[in-house]
């Protein structure tokens, strides 16, 4: 139990020290693509809600409330949601929920966009498949994902502690989705942590409304 206890705590200092070198970044090209293809507010009534999935350093949740959404963010860091949560301008406060919490333990709301950028290929490979299930459930019928998951030929692949896909389990996850992009990157490159190989499936797609 001790050294459960002190990987957890390393791999939170690890998190941590992630996003402080991401700090004042720009959003991700992948949220950037993604935003002509979201829902548009029809009525002063209309809430438009978004759930931030592995809300990092937070640049996407505060775009997502400029732009007037309702936004759930959530992070596994502690550091990542005090860090969020002080960077929030006092008139949107009223808009944001935030949960520390690892994904298989959330309930997600009915969204217009959930947003995975870079995160889901962190879940136990044991809990992915409920962890989708709850995403594809809780997006609205033309709602909108976009998100990141990592391929077999990624550097981390086999990493323990991580999920990792085919393109044909990618395509099968969105049987019940419209694809507006699904960009396969196989090419070396750099991490924060140094050289790496990115397998990486880049995806966007609505969901399609039930007939």
């Amino acid at each position: 139990m001790v050294g459960d206890a002190s990987f957890s705590r390393a791999s939170e200092i690890a998190w941590e020290e992630y996003y402080r070198q991401l700090e004042g970044r720009s959003p991700r090209p992948l949220f950037v693509d993604a935003l002509p293809f979201l829902p548009v507010q029809q009525t002063e009534e209309q809430t438009l809600v978004a759930v931030d999935l592995g809300c990092g350093d937070g640049t996407e949740t505060l775009a997502l409330l400029a732009r007037g959404w309702t936004v759930l963010a959530v992070d596994a860091a502690p550091e990542a949601i005090a860090r969020l949560r002080a960077s929030v301008p006092s008139g949107d406060t009223a808009r944001l929920t935030t949960f520390v919490a690892p994904f298989h333990e959330l309930e997600l709301p009915n969204a217009d966009f959930v947003y995975a950028g870079l995160s889901l290929p962190f879940c136990e490979p044991d809990e992915f498949d409920d962890v989708w299930r709850r995403i594809a459930t809780a997006v609205r019928p033309r709602g909108v994902f976009a998100g990141h998951f990592f391929g077999p030929h990624d550097s981390w692949a086999g990493k323990a502690g991580m999920s990792f896909q085919t393109r044909d389990d990618v395509e099968a996850l969105f049987r019940d989705f419209d694809a507006h992009l699904l960009y396969e990157q196989d090419e070396d490159g750099a991490a924060v942590s140094g050289p790496k190989h990115w397998h990486v499936f880049h995806v966007i797609a609505s969901k399609r409304a039930s007939k």
